[in-house]
């Protein structure tokens, strides 16, 4: 399991490369130096209830914009091992979570409704909206001193599961706002037609997670997402993992 997050944060890292931004040129398969903190936002405040793990020392660092699974209803805490890990190696993760998964309706499972997706996709687009005015401000705020700063003209999207579905409806609105994507076991019904644009991006998925009892059903998973997708494109399947097992320990677990 180490080494499998550990190739996620190397994925991650593949697209920092602006001029200004802090570029981590440490092993990805060891602990980040940089220490980091967690930082919420409450859904009162912001669109959606939101978690950021960034580093504390000062410095400018490129951002990921990540979504759980359950079409974002798995709560960001859940990743919290791999996010922490991946913001210690130099960037800012925002996690969102799309209601508080105590709302989650009985459904979800099996959500075929396009008009649903395309309103997650506009909260989803509040959310980022929101940050990018205002997250600068509220790290500041926690470490009462300015001087770290967001790069979101250095932004990464990243999802898990169902998750991915809202993610790539939000670049086929807006492929530009973007520069990279990382779908971990990607899932989507309404995913159907080929991009005509370009964005690097890694699609992984797992030996175990379309065996029974079936987590990702085929041609709706990582190698659809690859399919459809425009070059610059990497699949990675990896063997004897499963979907959940990005989860940290108590959450996959539960599972």
């Amino acid at each position: 399991m180490d080494r499998l997050m550990w190739v996620l944060v190397l994925t991650t890292l593949m697209w920092t490369t602006a001029q200004g931004i802090y570029v981590d040129n440490g092993n990805p398969y060891d602990n980040g130096t940089l220490e980091v903190m967690t930082l919420t936002i409450s859904q009162h405040d912001a669109p959606l209830l939101t978690k950021v793990y960034y580093p504390k020392k000062i410095d400018t660092y490129a951002v990921l914009f990540f979504t759980g699974g359950l079409l974002g209803y798995i709560p960001v805490e859940s990743y919290s091992i791999v996010l922490k890990a991946i913001a210690s190696h130099g960037f800012v993760v925002v996690g969102v979570d799309y209601l508080p998964f105590s709302t989650v309706p009985s459904t979800y499972e099996r959500d075929r409704d396009q008009r649903k997706v395309g309103d997650q996709t506009k909260k989803y687009l509040e959310e980022l909206q929101w940050v990018t005015q205002h997250l600068e401000e509220r790290i500041a705020r926690q470490l009462n001193q300015t001087g770290l700063v967001p790069a979101f003209d250095h932004l990464g999207i990243s999802c898990h599961s169902a998750g991915c579905d809202p993610i790539a409806d939000m670049t086929f609105q807006n492929h530009t706002f973007s520069k990279a994507a990382l779908f971990l076991e990607p899932f989507s019904y309404h995913f159907k037609t080929p991009v005509t644009f370009r964005m690097p991006a890694l699609m992984y998925g797992t030996e175990l997670s379309t065996q029974k009892p079936e987590c990702i059903y085929v041609g709706e998973g990582y190698n659809h997402f690859y399919d459809f997708w425009q070059c610059p494109k990497i699949v990675m399947n990896v063997k004897s993992h499963g979907h959940c097992e990005i989860l940290d320990p108590p959450t996959f677990e539960g599972k």
